[in-house]
């Protein structure tokens, strides 16, 4: 699909290597997303950090990007646009993104950055597109491997650990036969998740009725029906139509005394029994930010730039909802959560805690100042916590800022670029690989 894009490389190495500029000296960087979720804003805001860290932005911009207001900044001009999880809004989003003069799309899901994609396609000089949050791109034709890929795009997948996840989900329930699978026809993530569940469960012997949504007004009666059919737990794909939903189906799902399984531990905040996978958007989104960086310096060829993938396990339980259900949660569940509702409140584990902090490059100092202040924090309530709490919060955020300023850190952050470039190599094994495939 894409080897006319490989021809293409030479010609357009030049001007993607260095980005555009507006009329007014200064690139301009578009922030679409789909919707506002916690796990998307948890990204921009990392790459917003990395902006400050590599001095794009300032102090004062940083805090207005932090309440994602849009700026005229000394270096860079910044906007925001949501679609609002309606699909019919994106086209209108990414046209309206260009006619505002953006020189760099940063498309965060995989419908927003399918529609983006096809839409520069048809542009003579496509403008360049960075992608984050983004499942299976592959499978949604974004592009064929990791350097074979249209000349004007690349960024960061984020890879659902479903085998994991799956064997996690059974540890609640290990004399599971049947389950239930809920996914949106129209979310090629959501697909590919299903598709991926369902053969991991009919490996195992069991049972899968599976239930394909257009929209979240579905999802009662999906959810209904699954339980009609007798299945013993439903268990989610990473899906927009099911994220936004995952409140409804937890409710019908609950009132049915049936178990909810997702793979993002953060799920457990919106009803899911259990939660197991991928969970650490912050990391993915300081990549994120460092390809963008990186290209606004000059330093980085999109065309030449691999598809970064972004993988990681991290469980979340709701002892709530176990309780509700009448289930234990078994102690080799319990030990390896990294996130709990328990009464109506959230926190992370020290082990949860610890793991993030050290993903983000955290000092000793930090991680101990943050184990302090998460100690009596409800995770789900953050942002109605009391003013002293909020301050400490943004001293350990300006710590974290500084120490990835570090001699040390720099250096893995021109590594970890280093690491994308594909070379001639890569190419035609990954060629070889998808002509084999083909056969």
């Amino acid at each position: 699909m894409f080897k006319r894009q490989l021809i293409a490389v030479i010609v357009l190495t030049f001007w993607l290597a260095a980005p555009a500029m507006a009329q007014d000296g200064k690139p301009t960087v578009a922030f679409l997303r789909f919707g506002l979720s916690l796990s998307d804003a948890s990204l921009e805001t990392a790459v917003i950090d990395t902006l400050l860290v590599y001095e794009w932005i300032t102090a004062e911009e940083h805090a207005r990007l932090n309440e994602r207001q849009d700026i005229e900044g000394e270096k860079i001009n910044i906007f925001w646009a949501d679609a609002s999880y309606d699909l019919t809004n994106v086209n209108i989003m990414v046209d309206n993104a260009l006619d505002r003069g953006a020189d760099i799309l940063l498309t965060l899901s995989t419908p927003v950055t399918q529609i983006a994609l096809n839409i520069t396609l048809d542009q003579d000089e496509p403008k360049p597109v960075l992608f984050s949050a983004v499942y299976s791109p592959y499978h949604a034709g974004l592009a064929d491997a990791p350097c074979i890929k249209p000349a004007h795009i690349t960024g960061s997948e984020s890879v659902p650990p479903y085998e994991k996840a799956f064997q996690i989900f059974m540890l609640q329930n290990p004399a599971l036969n049947r389950f239930g699978l809920i996914y949106s026809s129209h979310d090629a993530s959501g697909i590919y998740g299903a598709e991926t569940i369902a053969a991991i469960g009919e490996s195992l012997g069991l049972e899968v009725e599976s239930a394909a949504v257009t929209s979240v007004s579905d999802l009662r009666s999906a959810t209904q029906s699954l339980a009609n059919e007798g299945v013993e737990a439903i268990i989610l794909p990473f899906d927009y139509t099911v994220a936004i939903g995952l409140p409804i189906i937890a409710t019908v799902a609950t009132e049915n005394q049936i178990p909810v399984f997702h793979p993002h531990p953060g799920s457990v905040l919106a009803g899911a029994t259990v939660g197991a996978g991928f969970y650490n958007f912050y990391t993915q989104g300081i990549s994120t930010g460092l390809m963008l960086t990186a290209y606004l310096n000059g330093d980085l060829d999109l065309a030449t730039t691999a598809i970064d993938s972004q993988s990681g396990l991290s469980v979340g339980i709701n002892l709530d909802v176990a309780n509700t259900l009448g289930i234990d949660i078994p102690p080799e569940l319990n030990d390896m959560a990294e996130m709990v509702v328990r009464d109506g409140e959230s926190a992370m584990s020290p082990l949860g805690l610890l793991r993030l902090l050290d993903s983000m490059g955290a000092s000793d100092e930090v991680k101990q100042m943050a184990a302090a202040y998460l100690q009596d924090v409800d995770l789900s309530a953050m942002a109605s916590q009391s003013g002293e709490q909020q301050q400490a919060a943004a001293m350990i955020n300006r710590m974290l800022i500084e120490g990835r300023k570090s001699p040390e850190n720099m250096a893995a952050d021109r590594a970890y670029l280093d690491s994308l470039q594909c070379t001639p190599e890569m190419v035609a094994e990954q060629q070889a690989a998808l002509d084999s495939a083909a056969q």
